[in-house]
């Protein structure tokens, strides 16, 4: 314990590092203060009087408790906790001598444990949950499979945490959700997240999430000097049997209504989470959008450090629209949400990457790189003489946003991605404003070679993880790109459209695979035999 003799200008960080043992993703490490968070300063307004100001660079409350004195609830921003007036010979309490702790959150207002929270999958979707045995509080680990999509529980506003793969939501009633074990945060602190909205990736261990808020019983002239401070419960979740407090080890299927979802919004996000994050139905015929012929007409896409040529602009939206208006024909409702930055000079793109991302990218002077978290794309080494290069830099960032988008239930597999990518690249526009497609000779070549004669195996092609992916890729120098294309292709140019939205609407539970059996005609095994036709 510190005891102060003079005006303290800092307070304490006593809390968290007694709680908790602060690793990465666990729950100290979450409700551990930063430095700097919260900043004391004695000021003058403008009629001379002397003000303690406490700044809150958070974004959630934070609860100031002296010993043996009055303690103060901080919000976000600045605080006056005490006021001397001009000519005043009042003399601060806080010139004694006192102890000051600080900790995340402030006393429950309305808390209700029956209030209701949707489980952190995707409607629709079966889960259960475990207690993690890792951390000291009650924890509910939900047994996601590495890769699958995490969602918000409730709505409320991320706070700063030390891990940038965890996330910390502060509810309006005062309460805590904390998110850990996740490979990928989606949200940026100071962000408000939507109950359903993706806030990140589960990890390999799924997704731990605990709910606690700050306990006023466990204060009295004193912190406690074991245990926390905050009180930890399992709350009562949305599920296809009502809404009720899951039960450990028991399967429960997720149900996301309207009311739910919707109760805590004020009218703006009831109609911003309408517009972004409801699962969007397909076009009627009445409502599909006349054909983009202009940049000006493709909505969703800011355009940053912006050497780009209208020209180029233009070009990238005929193709993008045409692209999507493939995707509502398909039963989708595509959109775009992007801000892409375009640097001429590849050094200036790098610093850039690295001070706003923190990422170092690779020795490239040219190339594009996407970053889902921020919905953000960077160009590297954008050249006014190269504009075919521009464009196709371009597409690839926009075509990574729309994909992310259009994955209705869990995150896109690689495969899938990446062969709607390639495939659409290889498109061009006829003079009757159609995409024509075109698989190269090399291509059919290159997956003709890899095969030597033998029948690809689809099933275990598709069913890959996305990590299996990527290796397969590095492994077989480049050939999972390509046959990635080639079943995009066999797909599309055979007409079973029905399977492309089959698998962007496939659930957790559904392998790829036996969406394939049961929505291509003859199953796998036409399939196969189709992308063999393709390529002789």
């Amino acid at each position: 314990m510190i005891h102060f003799k003079q005006i303290p200008t800092i307070i304490l960080c006593m809390a968290g590092a007694w709680i908790w043992t602060a690793d990465a993703q666990s729950l100290g490490s979450i409700t551990h203060i930063p430095e700097n968070m919260i900043e004391s300063k004695w000021e003058h307004d403008s009629e001379g009087n002397r003000m303690l100001n406490y700044y809150n660079n958070d974004y959630c409350d934070y609860y100031l408790f002296r010993i043996n004195d009055k303690s103060y609830t901080l919000k976000p921003g600045k605080n006056t906790v005490f006021t001397i007036r001009k000519d005043s010979n009042f003399d601060s309490q806080f010139k004694t001598a006192g102890s000051y702790y600080r900790f995340k959150g402030a006393f429950p207002k309305d808390f209700d444990i029956r209030t209701p929270y949707l489980l952190p999958v995707h409607n629709g979707e079966y889960v259960r949950w475990k207690t993690d045995r890792r951390e000291r509080m009650k924890t509910m680990n939900f047994g996601l499979a590495p890769g699958d999509t995490v969602y918000a529980c409730r709505l409320g506003t991320a706070c700063e945490v030390n891990d940038s793969r965890s996330l910390l939501i502060y509810h309006q009633d005062h309460s805590f959700a904390a998110y850990m074990m996740m490979d990928e945060c989606f949200i940026l602190p100071g962000e408000t997240v939507y109950p359903g909205m993706p806030v990140g990736i589960a990890g390999l261990s799924g997704v731990s999430v605990s709910f606690f808020f700050l306990d006023e019983n466990k204060f009295g002239n004193s912190v406690p000097s074991t245990g926390s401070i905050y009180t930890h419960f399992i709350p009562y979740f949305s599920t296809s049997d009502g809404t009720l407090q899951p039960e450990e080890g028991l399967t429960y299927v997720a149900a996301a209504p309207d009311e739910i979802v919707m109760a805590e919004m004020t009218k703006r996000e009831k109609k911003r989470y309408l517009k972004q994050f409801k699962d969007k139905p397909a076009y009627t015929e009445a409502e599909k959008p006349a054909p983009v012929e202009t940049a000006s007409e493709l909505e969703g896409i800011e355009w940053l450090q912006d050497p780009v040529s209208e020209e180029e602009k233009n070009e990238i939206a005929r193709f993008i629209g045409k692209e999507m208006d493939y995707f509502s024909s398909i039963g989708m409702k595509p959109y775009l949400d992007i801000t892409i930055y375009n640097f001429e000079d590849p050094d200036a793109a790098k610093s850039f990457i690295l001070e706003k991302f923190d990422r170092k990218p690779d020795g490239r002077t040219f190339g594009s790189i996407y970053f889902p978290k921020w919905k953000t794309g960077v160009v590297i080494g954008y050249d006014s003489r190269k504009p075919e290069l521009n464009v196709d830099a371009i597409n690839y960032l926009v075509n990574s946003n729309l994909y992310r988008n259009l994955s209705a239930n869990v995150t896109i597999s690689q495969w899938l991605s990446r062969g709607l990518s390639i495939f659409f690249e290889n498109c061009g526009i006829d003079k009757d404003g159609a995409l024509v497609h075109n698989l190269s000779a090399r291509q059919r070549e290159r997956l003709r070679e890899y095969l030597n004669g033998k029948t690809p195996d689809i099933a275990t092609f598709t069913d890959m993880s996305n990590a299996g992916f990527m290796k397969f890729q590095t492994e077989s120098k480049g050939i999972a790109y390509v046959m990635a294309h080639v079943t995009i292709s066999a797909i599309i140019e055979n007409g079973h459209n029905n399977v492309i939205t089959a698998l962007l609407n496939r659930t957790r539970e559904q392998k790829p695979s036996e969406i394939i059996e049961k929505t291509y005609p003859g199953g796998i095994a036409a399939l196969e035999k189709d992308i063999s036709d393709l390529i002789k």
